[in-house]
């Protein structure tokens, strides 16, 4: 899943890092991943609800290291990760710009 030099894991790192950051500052934006993961339910093939419900036990757990793992199954969730809306706004561009810096195609 990942390229040798690991560029994808660097790229899906840092905004779930900031965005489980912001979840614990403020819990209400756990009801957007939930939302998001009610709304991916209803758009998104069965086949890749197992990553769906995954998620969903992560997160009334807050279990983020299994998110954060940097194992093969933490690369996995965060490609299918529901956190993209708990990033407090403010921070989302900066987030972007990491990114974007960390691509293999820049």
């Amino acid at each position: 899943m990942d390229t040798s030099d690991g560029t994808s894991d660097r790229q899906s790192l840092p905004p779930t890092q900031v965005a489980i950051g912001s979840l614990n500052v403020s819990p209400a934006r756990l009801d957007a991943a939930i939302g998001t993961l009610d709304h991916w339910d209803a758009a998104w093939p069965k086949a890749s609800k197992l990553f769906r419900d995954e998620w969903r036990e992560i997160i009334a757990r807050h279990e983020w290291p299994r998110a954060l793992d940097r194992g093969d199954r933490g690369q996995q969730l965060r490609h299918a990760s529901p956190l993209g809306k708990a990033i407090d706004p403010q921070k989302r561009p900066a987030v972007n710009r990491l990114c974007k810096g960390l691509s293999s195609n820049t």
